[in-house]
């Protein structure tokens, strides 16, 4: 029944009742009249809750995603691709970027890669082989001119840089009891030690890479063309003017700089925590969670050397602070993987081997402040 259509037969019929009973004498009729108009009224409000109840439970069309089936479809294929010993191909957005975890498996309960991999400019070249980059180092100002006479010369200056491509490896290594495993966590736990090994040594490249043949340019590096024109600054240890002066020595003369992040060892954030006024209160508030020292981001990189630690020496490079869009990591392949049984077949291990082209340098100029250890006085 077409609960609608009745409803306005019901109003229709009311509202004809509504004119007979005012012209009507016949106590009979009149009685039959409002017999009927109770009944209508009932059978209207029962048509209303129908109503309400279809009304809110309305049947939505179904749309069928494919998406996640087709994602477990190929990483089933790519599991059992592994377990053919046949070689794969994945892609930087999957493994450089995001974490892989295996459901059911533990992983090691603590960070093994600093964030700052994750943190910095990653931009996609597959196929390239180099990465040359301009940037500007400063511009001109505009000056006065007397009538007759040239106009002032306001060219910027540019300085000129080059990211080649650098391969990086990884080997690991994995027990047979997780061929075992379905083929989505199978493959998953490969992914995630590849993952870590790969992060491992380019997190130590954007800091440590010497800028030579096959490395990165790192921040601590003297090939960093962008950062050769500012001196750094040197400190012989942590005390309760550190985080100032390094704020105060990062940027132009035009402004303090937001939205840099200092990078330094655990040691030092340890340090920074330490630091007590004389009546005993703490010099800075740090928010373990959001990761900030009195509002300053910072980022923990075990391959910055603690100044605050007596065995690092007077000229070591110990913290950084800056944008970390100011350094670029091209990545120039897709990540390949291996597999073989060979070996350590006695003893029932898995061996995959891993290669990735990328590369990486400083791009801002200036982009970042270097700290490094002075010699004690």
């Amino acid at each position: 029944m077409n609960l609608e259509l009745r409803r306005k037969e019901i109003e229709s019929r009311l509202t004809e009742i509504r004119g007979l009973v005012d012209n009507e004498a016949d106590l009979v009729k009149l009685e039959a009249l409002e017999s009927e108009t109770t009944t209508l009224q009932e059978e209207r409000s029962m048509i209303d809750k129908k109503m309400s109840i279809a009304t809110k439970t309305e049947i939505k069309p179904i749309i069928i995603d494919n998406r996640t089936q087709i994602d477990k479809e190929k990483l089933e294929l790519r599991g059992q691709q592994l377990r053919e010993k046949r070689v794969i191909q994945v892609s930087s957005e999957e493994i450089l970027l995001p974490e892989h975890t295996a459901s059911g498996l533990a992983p090691v309960p603590f960070a093994q890669v600093s964030s700052l991999v994750d943190r910095v400019n990653v931009i996609n070249l597959n196929g390239g082989e180099t990465y040359k980059k301009s940037f500007v180092k400063a511009n001109g100002i505009a000056g006065t001119t007397l009538e007759g006479q040239p106009y002032s010369e306001t060219e910027p200056a540019f300085g000129y840089l080059t990211i080649t491509k650098v391969k990086i490896t990884a080997y690991t290594e994995i027990t047979e009891e997780l061929e075992k495993l379905p083929s989505i966590p199978y493959q998953a736990e490969v992914l995630r030690n590849i993952n870590i090994s790969l992060k491992k040594k380019i997190s130590e490249q954007i800091l440590r890479g010497a800028g030579t043949s096959n490395t990165f340019t790192g921040i601590f590096s003297d090939a960093a063309v962008a950062l050769a024109d500012k001196a750094p600054l040197e400190i012989a240890a942590i005390t309760d003017t550190s985080l100032d002066d390094i704020v105060f020595a990062y940027g132009g003369d035009e402004e303090v700089e937001g939205g840099a992040v200092l990078i330094l060892n655990k040691n030092d954030l340890r340090a920074f925590a330490g630091l007590k006024t004389q009546e005993g209160r703490k010099v800075h508030s740090i928010d373990y969670v959001n990761k900030t020292i009195d509002g300053i981001p910072y980022i923990i990189n075990s391959h910055c050397k603690a100044i605050a630690d007596s065995n690092t020496a007077a000229g070591e490079y110990g913290i950084a602070y800056g944008a970390l869009k100011n350094y670029e990591v091209p990545v120039f392949s897709s990540v390949e993987i291996g597999k073989s049984t060979d070996y350590k077949f006695k003893d029932g291990i898995i061996s995959y081997k891993a290669s990735v082209f990328t590369g990486g340098n400083v791009v801002g100029y200036n982009g970042f402040l270097r700290i490094k250890k002075k010699a004690a006085a």
